[in-house]
């Protein structure tokens, strides 16, 4: 995948739909948010199985502007950083970019809503080998049921390019050793319902036909039997004259999550999260990790 000519095309799109539609409105976020994941490591053994948390700051922003009486245009942006506690080469920096264009199936509050958004993502890792960029699709149909039940569903694509692969980065394990070149799809629903109070509650359930990268301590015969691309993972510390490599694993996993969202503010709000997700893999390789996350949204604009 070429994705180096998308960014400045995008960019120009976005530039230029700004100033085609007079009628917008601008929002600007901001996160704080930490997290603790049980299996960041993504490992079968559990000698290789690494738990983290991270903190993390996002600044996300954007322009949504009414097209026609049913469409509405929004253009986006987020610059985002994640930094880990105990394993800091896990810690990234990310660039997002994109747009979703919103057809509404009617008038009023209770019409379905089709949305079809795309992305591009720079993920700047502080691990040469995860350095990677990303291209997201998704489209999903959302309909309000009544004044608190909220639902949708839809389809998700991802085409990841990892940034320092190739011939010129090839291993001693393995002249495959782009571990982040690969596509996948998803399928996801969720419900949300929303209190008299304003607290709102959100389960969801994604489905992932896709790969699953995984690090553990070589040699690892049943990660290399069924690996796709392998290559030395440094963002892990390995014993004495050992190394510790990250395998892509062709995979199918089921994420479920449940967040409750407390307002404590006109704008601001705090969330609360877990998740658990489920990763089956070829040859009885199975993972799971479950991960808890509070996040604080403010409204800057």
């Amino acid at each position: 995948m070429n994705t180096k000519g998308f960014l400045p095309l995008l960019g120009t799109s976005l530039l230029l739909a700004s100033h085609a539609f007079g009628q917008s409105n601008d929002f600007l976020e901001l996160r704080l948010s930490g997290q603790h994941d049980d299996n960041i490591s993504r490992a079968l053994l559990a000698s290789d199985r690494y738990s983290d948390s991270h903190v993390g700051v996002a600044l996300s922003g954007g322009r949504m502007m009414q097209l026609r009486t049913n469409d509405s245009l929004t253009l986006f942006g987020e610059l985002s950083r994640r930094q880990f506690q105990e394993f800091d080469k896990l810690s990234s920096t990310s660039l997002n970019l994109g747009a979703s264009l919103q057809h509404k199936f009617g008038l009023g509050a209770y019409a379905p809503v089709l949305v079809n958004s795309l992305s591009w993502t720079l993920d700047d890792s502080e691990t040469e080998v995860r350095k990677r960029q990303l291209l997201n699709w998704d489209l999903s149909v959302r309909k309000r049921l009544s004044p608190a039940w909220d639902f949708s569903a839809g389809v998700g694509y991802e085409r990841s390019e990892g940034s320092h692969d190739g011939a010129e980065y090839a291993s001693m394990y393995s002249p495959n050793n782009d571990i982040f070149d690969f596509e996948q799809g998803s399928v996801f629903v969720s419900a949300d319902y929303t209190f008299a109070n304003y607290h709102s509650l959100s389960a969801s359930y994604t489905y992932v036909d896709g790969n699953t990268v995984s690090s553990a301590l070589a040699p690892n015969m049943p990660l290399l039997a069924i690996s796709k691309a392998l290559t030395p993972d440094g963002a892990y510390p390995a014993p004495p004259w050992r190394t510790i490599v990250a395998y892509t694993l062709a995979s199918k996993a089921q994420l479920t999550a449940l967040n409750w969202s407390i307002p404590i503010g006109q704008n601001t709000s705090v969330t609360a999260g877990y998740s658990h997700q489920k990763i089956d893999a070829r040859n009885d390789v199975y993972y799971s990790n479950d991960s808890l996350s509070l996040t604080l949204m403010h409204i800057l604009k």
